[in-house]
């Protein structure tokens, strides 16, 4: 009988691994909607991304700018470079690292992106400004330095740092920048291959201006969802050819074999948090419009995904 038990249980468990580890965006079982439901956390009231309103953030003359060190010691390194199924993860070494404006050190673990690309939805950053979408977003994740490793530092309430890039699309302005790094996407089709990148100038692929950004506290954008994450989100933008952006955007395979596409999460409420930044920005009436109706036109894409998802699981 406790022979029986034991099994049953570890069926259970492998069960409740496999459900666990097959979280999705907008389809499947465990879609956005439903991460809370196996990753508590995922509906907290500390949760990322945040839409990032500029009249509500508050300037803070003593945020000194960021320090990346080692970043540009990578143009000579080799990287790991990674199609998980929800994106294209890229491995970076302890010698990179991100010092904040109160002095502490993180180590960087590595560098991911969010786009969009299907027919509803074009840009694909995960957090917004002024409810206006990019077209997509870097995140480069780190961890506090106190800490002797990332598994240790991914459950302290002070464990993490991302910093968080937005990019925009200008129509032939090739990035060179990119060029090793999209040439290798081919390489990695299909989830659960891996390819290496020899040099990649990381420096050079995020917004040169690390002086002006936002900060706030949050949490991962994807299971678990730990709250514990200071996100530094730079006010500058780094500029990709339409062509780039296609590529990336159309170059990466699913579980399920379909397209990688709009692998970004909603954003979520701020409730009672305070979003810094480290500059003092001025608006006209003009520009206000303008956000105001670029919010509009997200909202209309936003909606007509929603709906979209609707059908598609009808279908199913």
């Amino acid at each position: 009988m406790a022979t029986l038990v034991t099994l049953v249980s570890l069926l259970l468990l492998g069960f409740q691994a496999q459900v666990r580890s097959e979280w999705t965006y907008s389809e499947g079982q465990l879609d956005e909607e439903h991460w809370a439901l196996h990753y508590p956390a995922c509906g907290g009231t500390r949760q990322s991304p945040i839409n990032l309103q500029r009249r509500k953030v508050h300037f803070n003359p003593a945020l000194t700018p960021l320090e990346l060190m080692g970043y540009e010691e990578g143009q000579a390194g080799q990287f790991p470079m990674t199609n998980n199924g929800h994106t294209v993860q890229i491995t970076l070494p302890e010698s990179m690292r991100l010092a904040g404006p109160e002095g502490t050190e993180h180590v960087a673990v590595q560098m991911h992106f969010h786009w969009g690309g299907d027919s509803f939805e074009v840009s694909g950053s995960e957090h917004t400004v002024d409810g206006v979408r990019r077209v997509m977003e870097i995140h480069v994740v780190h961890y506090n330095s106190k800490y002797e490793s990332y598994d240790i530092a991914k459950d302290a309430p002070d464990g993490l740092a991302v910093l968080a890039a937005f990019v925009e699309m200008e129509e032939d302005a090739e990035n060179t920048y990119y060029s090793s790094f999209i040439s290798h996407l081919a390489n990695i089709k299909y989830p659960g291959q891996s390819t290496m990148i020899s040099g990649l100038p990381v420096l050079d692929m995020l917004p040169e201006n690390h002086f002006e950004y936002y900060t706030y506290h949050g949490s991962l954008t994807t299971p678990p969802c730990t709250e514990n994450v200071r996100w530094f989100v730079l006010q500058d933008s780094v500029k990709l050819s339409r062509a780039q952006v296609w590529k990336i955007e159309n170059s990466l395979l699913t579980h399920d074999n379909k397209t990688l596409h709009n692998g970004y999460r909603s954003v979520q409420p701020l409730h009672d948090r305070v979003v810094e930044a480290s500059f003092q920005f001025s608006r006209s009436l003009h520009s206000e419009i303008g956000s105001y109706l670029e919010g509009i036109q997200m909202s209309i894409r936003d909606l007509a995904r929603a709906l979209e998802q609707r059908r598609e699981k009808r279908r199913v």
